[in-house]
């Protein structure tokens, strides 16, 4: 997303633009991996995590579109090391513009039908509800990167790992000259003016940190290089029971083609109610159930990611005979079946509270192909982010107790989602944003401290990660820093 959103307004501008992407032009489960993780901390607990091939995580994108609220680019006193280098005021032009690459320049409503927006209303200042946009279908990089090719707007070199980044020989400290890549059997060198890393939040720092030292460049880099992976911890827990049946997902249709976009709504924390009762930017979505039974989490998000036959395995097969549940829910999802429950599970997507000691470090043990390092992956939640989530989900359930649409609640013990709550795909933060190199590894323009002309596209760059999709985001910021790279000499 951030490669393919930097590239647009450099293509537009006629300038040369060359791809280095790491996997085939179509991934299945039977490929091995192009590149592969050290994993020694919490497991991701999904099937696919990151998109390992040409179109990178757009290829398995559910297509949610929402915008960052400002509470989330602000430095909140209760939140360590949280405050953008940005303002949310800042994003908006960009904001507006990746909406209309993303889903095709409709209007983002404010507010949405049905019992997310009734129960905001019923919950004092708790409370507010969000619109999020969902195109059908989701939209894809890779078309576009190969009609970019064809038509000789731009160059891809697929099935290739960037390795390193090499100072230009005899050149200025800082001052990248190449990139080393590895495809197959073979290295080689790949000479440009400017490098955009658009990698995500477990190569990105990889890359960088093999980048600093013997062959690469020789500055020191940030402390804050690979610190910080955040995501945005997620599963359904608790029930919620409704006099009047839910009803439908509200719809809106593009006003062209074949593409649906659909509405629906979410429930976020009133910033009042974030600063009164000291909580990050929660949301909470309601789904209907099948019945009074817990939703077996675990099982739930491990289809995360599955995009289709391709991706199911032996696993996913045994999961979805024991458990009926995933059928509904897909079924529900993806056929425009009107059901009726009085049942709402409730689906959280959290914010991850920021964490220098969840990070992203080089493996002493393991090396990939060509000899560097591969990522080492420490992803962790602490006692905070579990005490502050369950502060908020008995606030949460108090609120529901008494609203008078709700005839019932099933509140889960908190164990349960500790225990089996999931990454959301959206890997953030290990090369945060900052005015200064003590602060984070990128400037407000995305370039990276001590380099003169690398910048980086990606989740990565995110201090903080509110508690939505980061696609729109990511999307606003790449073409951001494109129209900021076009601009230069």
């Amino acid at each position: 997303m951030g490669a393919i959103s930097a590239a647009h307004p450099l293509v537009r501008a006629g300038r040369d633009v060359l791809f280095i992407e790491t996997g085939p032009m179509t991934a299945s489960r039977r490929d091995p991996p192009s590149v592969r993780i050290e994993s020694v901390g919490r497991p991701f607990g999904i099937a696919t995590s990151r998109g390992l091939e040409v179109g990178g995580g757009t290829a398995f994108w559910h297509g949610v579109c929402a915008p960052l609220d400002d509470e989330d680019f602000r430095a909140r006193a209760w939140i360590a090391h949280s405050g953008w280098a940005i303002t949310r005021a800042d994003l908006d032009p960009w904001y507006a513009l990746a909406l209309d690459f993303l889903c095709g320049g409709q209007d983002m409503p404010q507010d949405t039908a049905g019992h997310h927006g009734g129960m905001a209303h019923g919950m004092g200042n708790m409370l507010a509800s969000k619109a999020y946009r969902y195109r059908s279908p989701p939209f894809r990089g890779k078309p576009i990167l190969r009609e970019w090719c064809r038509d000789g707007k731009a160059r891809c070199v697929y099935n290739s790992t960037a390795l390193q980044l090499r100072q230009r020989h005899g050149g200025t400290q800082g001052l990248a000259g190449s990139v080393l890549v590895g495809s197959g059997a073979q290295r080689f060198e790949v000479r440009a003016n400017r490098f955009v890393i658009a990698a995500g939040a477990l190569e990105t720092p990889r890359l960088l940190l093999n980048s600093l030292g013997r062959h690469g460049m020789a500055q020191p880099p940030s402390w804050w290089l690979g610190r910080n992976l955040i995501d945005h911890p997620a599963g359904y827990l608790s029930q919620v029971t409704f006099r009047q049946p839910l009803a439908a997902r509200p719809k809106a249709h593009a006003s062209a083609g074949k593409e649906d976009v659909q509405v629906f709504p979410g429930l976020m924390l009133r910033r009042e109610f974030q600063q009164t009762h000291r909580l990050p930017n929660h949301a909470v979505f309601i789904r209907k159930g099948i019945n009074r039974r817990p939703v077996p989490n675990k099982a739930v998000m491990s289809f995360l990611g599955v995009r289709g036959p391709r991706d199911i395995g032996l696993s996913h097969v045994a999961l979805l005979v024991r458990h009926p549940y995933i059928l509904w829910r897909i079924a529900h999802q993806k056929l425009p079946l009107d059901l009726r429950s009085h049942h709402g599970d409730l689906f959280f997507m959290t914010e991850q509270l920021p964490n220098p000691d969840s990070q992203v470090s080089l493996s002493e043990h393991e090396r990939d192909r060509y000899g560097m390092p591969i990522a080492r992956v420490h992803w962790q939640l602490s006692r905070q982010d579990i005490e502050m989530f369950t502060q908020y989900h008995e606030l949460l359930m108090d609120g529901f107790r008494g609203h008078g649409d709700v005839s019932g609640c099933r509140a889960d013990p908190m164990t349960g989602w500790r225990d089996t709550c999931a990454s959301a795909a959206h890997h953030l933060g290990t090369a945060r944003m900052a005015t200064t190199p003590q602060h984070g590894v990128v400037d407000p323009d995305l370039k990276v401290f001590g380099f003169e002309n690398v910048w980086v596209s990606d989740g990565s760059v995110f201090p903080t990660a509110g508690s939505v999709n980061p696609s729109l985001t990511i999307c606003a910021l790449g073409h951001r820093l494109g129209s900021h790279l076009t601009a230069l000499r």
